[in-house]
């Protein structure tokens, strides 16, 4: 894994452009109408005369930027971010406007974060892959979505817009390579018009590369962590049955086999007492990480070229690691949607049917980089073992007065071992889902233009979710104590412990999750915008609404060491319960001239509750499943979208947002044998308040600078803990939300014109997208390593330089060589905080990526 230095400098030196280019129009001659078409309330409006903030990239910049994923939307919105997930090699975590997706991947709640691909709603983050797919344009939209939007929008949605089949007949070639191996190949082929009526275009997409840290336990690089390989394919086709009845169907397959980043100990436990803590008046205790820092003192790994595992603990990005447990990660999402659509005189009615599923293998997840480690383990009936007979002696009657031979006995045994990794796990997950929703857009090109429609939903999903660890028990305190031998006894069985090297041992639990879980959601929507003065009046009045039904089921059938099987167990760990909400907005736009649209916006939006599928339970204590609630937002928004001075753009938005019983996750400390993980629970109160800018300044033809600000306050009004007279009690004014960046701003400068005598054109680009530091568990309590698992500042540099155009022999031909975080910034994409069991750790984003790619289109 080498890093080609030349290539990278070529790249910053060369290249002259924005990160983020807006989806602006141009003719031939590259000059721009300025028209950013969007569909945002579910009909073709011009994106500076359509009163939300919505942000959009167009098939140009998509291509440019390399753009296939969430994941590469981060920083490219003001309070947009995104970080990777934890085990699996699809997974993310958008946040808008500090309101993020849950860290947590199971299934038994939904995300607030809408995730769309063709209008579509995508009920999992992890089942989101757009690569094979060619895609038109994606509309970022921030804010709650409570009218139009399929469902549980709260925070906002990002819709990717594909393109439709060519009436032209067409073939399009993407081959490119780049540093770790990176290799692609891409094949859209575009019927034209056949049968009189119909067209239809045919993708197909290989993509592979070597990993981006160097697991030494791997030969195979393209098994080391960042290592994928993936297949897709997608046919869309067009049918005009008749001049006013189109049929659109389009299906999709992809599969993704990789190797997750890396994760690495940042931090773990050394034994200092976290005292308890005064918050507000109230006193609350601390969750005590254990000793894992002692353990691994006097723990060796069996890989001697992974060295001593405390060396490995460190927050700096590593270039190597050390996986024994790093197995491959399978994705497999596929679908289908049906639409069609009836345009009649006054009204345009479509009917939208959609199937999607997912199917996600992990064959193991290796989660401290320490190789296969070695240390003593905790067996009650070998406590005694290699401990001095001189101590031991005095426990068990003498013999004869001679040496106690028990305590000899004793002496001469080895201490038991254990190659528990800290934290390993495997899992398979499913889900499907099937949606239809039937639409009706009238008034188009009048002074009232309406929408009315309906939404159905349906869901299934389980996951099986191995796991194994070692907790890490300090000897001296919990066995060899003065409570269990006095002072004097206890004292020397202590010391002899400690010199023994045997004082931290590794108690070996395994765990499984497994659950079901089922969901229906039923809405019916309908949204109005009136102009007194017609269509192009300067006054317009919106009014959405949208009242929805949503019911969850779950069935868990393992959380700890053994299934549940009796009867009691069962109907304890299953539940099903229903929850109903109504949502909407009411905007004010005003068209003071062609050049600035003023409007005022107050929405509410809502999320379904659900249950945790990691909650513990008990028949003893008759505690069952218990489901969290909904939670709901309130939106007040204010902004502007201006063309003050020729060639300029800058729109901009103020907000406050007031969420109430909002799902928050927090870890759950580990009691039992029950699995490892975190729960959500209703938080109560927070407010956010922030501003966003965008602009971009079409300086000459060839010049263009834009760039976008958005900054987020999260003030926390009430968050629940249970202090130490076990009182519920508010700890709002310690509690940092997580996964929520205060700040995010992207800038840069784009060149692009023709060359030579002919129609090629020359396009450069460099700029960088800022994300600022981020805590991943916000509450303090229970995170004993939330700055260890922290997230820093992360700016990040991108350059292309592209030619198209390139006309040879009848076809053209386009050539680009691309960068993405061309200075190498190391940066940490997900912590993750195992809070009791003493430990926590990071993954890093990847490092510098470049290479080339080659187009041909005939």
């Amino acid at each position: 894994m080498t890093k080609n230095g030349f290539g990278k400098t070529l790249l910053a030196g060369a290249a002259l452009g924005a990160l983020y280019s807006p989806a602006y129009a141009q003719d031939a001659d590259g000059a721009e109408d300025n028209v950013i078409i969007v569909t945002a309330n579910k009909r073709e409006q011009n994106l500076q005369e359509t009163p939300i903030a919505i942000s959009t990239l167009s098939s140009e910049a998509i291509e440019l930027q390399g753009i296939s994923e969430t994941r590469d939307l981060s920083g490219l919105a003001p309070n947009v971010s995104v970080n990777g997930g934890t085990t699996n090699a699809t997974a993310s975590v958008i946040t808008i406007r500090g309101i993020p997706t849950n860290a947590d991947e199971t299934q038994g709640f939904d995300s607030p974060i809408g995730l769309y691909l063709d209008g579509v709603y995508l009920a999992r983050s992890s089942a989101s892959s757009f690569e094979v797919a060619d895609i038109e344009r994606i509309e970022v939209l921030r804010g709650p979505q409570g009218t139009l939007f399929g469902r549980n929008t709260t925070g906002g949605a990002v819709n990717f817009i594909t393109k439709a089949p060519s009436e032209e007949a067409s073939a399009k070639v993407k081959l490119g390579y780049g540093n770790y191996n990176q290799q692609q190949a891409r094949i859209i082929l575009n019927s034209g018009t056949v049968f009189g009526s119909g067209r239809f275009s045919l993708g197909y997409l290989y993509k592979k590369r070597n990993g981006v840290v160097d697991n030494i336990l791997q030969p195979n690089s393209r098994l080391d962590p960042g290592g994928n390989e993936t297949h897709g394919a997608r046919l869309a086709f067009e049918i005009d049955i008749t001049d006013n009845l189109k049929l659109t169907n389009i299906a999709d397959w992809t599969r993704i086999d990789g190797v997750p980043h890396a994760n690495q100990l940042s931090g773990v436990g050394d034994g200092v007492f976290r005292p308890n803590v005064n918050i507000d008046g109230n006193v609350f205790a601390q969750v005590q990480p254990a000793n894992v820092g002692g353990y691994l003192a006097n723990a060796t790994a069996l890989e001697p070229q992974c060295g001593a595992p405390l060396a490995s603990v460190q927050r700096a990005r590593l270039d190597s690691i050390c996986l024994e447990n790093a197995g491959l990660s399978t994705d497999t999402v596929r679908g289908n949607m049906t639409r069609l659509e009836l345009d009649l005189d006054t009204v345009t009615v479509r009917s939208t049917t959609a199937f999607r599923g997912w199917n996600n293998t992990i064959r193991g997840s290796d989660l401290d980089g320490l190789g296969t480690i070695s240390g003593p383990a905790f067996d009650q009936a070998t406590t005694f073992n290699g401990l001095p007979a001189s101590i031991t002696g005095f426990l068990v009657p003498p013999f004869s007065g001679a040496m106690n031979p028990t305590a000899l006995f004793l002496q001469s045994q080895a201490v038991p071992t254990t190659t528990q990794p800290l934290f390993q796990a495997e899992n398979d997950r499913e889900q499907s889902q099937f949606s239809q929703e039937i639409e009706i857009v009238g008034g188009t090109g009048t002074s009232f233009e309406w929408v009315l429609g309906g939404f159905y939903f349906r869901e299934t999903g389980s996951e099986l979710n191995p796991q194994t660890f070692g907790f890490i028990l300090d000897t001296n305190q919990a066995v060899f104590s003065d409570a269990n031998f006095g002072p004097a006894f206890g004292a020397g069985l202590r010391a002899a412990n400690t010199a023994n090297g045997t004082q931290f041992r590794s108690v070996v639990q395994a765990s499984t999750l497994g659950y079901s879980v089922r969901g229906e959601s039923y809405a019916i929507y309908g949204q109005g915008t009136y102009r007194p003065g017609g269509e192009d009046g300067p006054l317009g009045i919106t009014l959405g609404l949208r009242y929805s039904w949503d019911e969850k089921e779950m069935a868990v059938s393992q959380n700890g060491a053994v299934p549940f099987a009796t009867p009691e167990e069962l109907a304890l760990n299953s539940g099903s319960v229903n929850f109903s909400e109504p949502t909407g907005h009411f905007t004010i736009d005003y068209r003071a001239n062609d050049d600035v649209n003023l409007y005022a916006r107050a929405a509410r939006g809502y999320r379904s509750g659900g249950f945790n599928a990691r909650q513990s339970t008990s028949v003893a204590n008759n505690v069952g499943l218990i489901p969290f609630n909904e939670e709901k937002i309130t939106s007040f928004e204010l902004g502007a979208k201006t063309q003050l001075i020729p060639g300029l753009t800058l729109n901009g938005a103020v907000f406050y947002n007031i969420y109430d019983d909002q799902q928050a996750t927090v870890p759950i400390p580990i009691v039992g044998g029950g699995s490892f993980g975190t729960q959500i629970v209703n938080a109560g109160e927070t407010n956010y308040i922030g501003v966003e800018l965008e602009a971009r300044w079409q300086i000459t033809d060839a010049f263009s600078i834009d760039g976008s600000f958005g900054y987020v306050n999260a003030d926390t009004q009430e968050f629940p803990s249970v202090d130490v007279n076990g009182v519920t009690q508010n700890i709002a004014s310690a509690f940092i939300p997580g996964n929520s960046p205060s700040t995010t701003a992207n800038g840069g400068i784009t060149y692009s014109a023709p060359i030579g005598n002919g129609d090629t054109r020359l396009t450069a680009r460099v700029g960088a997208s800022h994300v600022s530091s981020v805590i991943f568990f916000g509450n303090p309590l229970t995170s004993p390593f939330q700055q260890e698992t922290r997230g820093g500042a992360r700016t990040l540099v991108d350059a292309q330089l592209r030619l198209d155009d390139i006309n040879l022999g009848g076809a053209e031909f386009s050539l680009q060589l691309w960068g993405k975080n061309i200075l190498d910034k190391a940066y940490v994409s997900r912590g993750i905080d195992f809070g009791q069991l003493g430990f926590g750790s990071v993954i890093y984003g990847d490092p510098a990526t470049y290479g080339v790619s080659l187009e041909i289109e005939f």
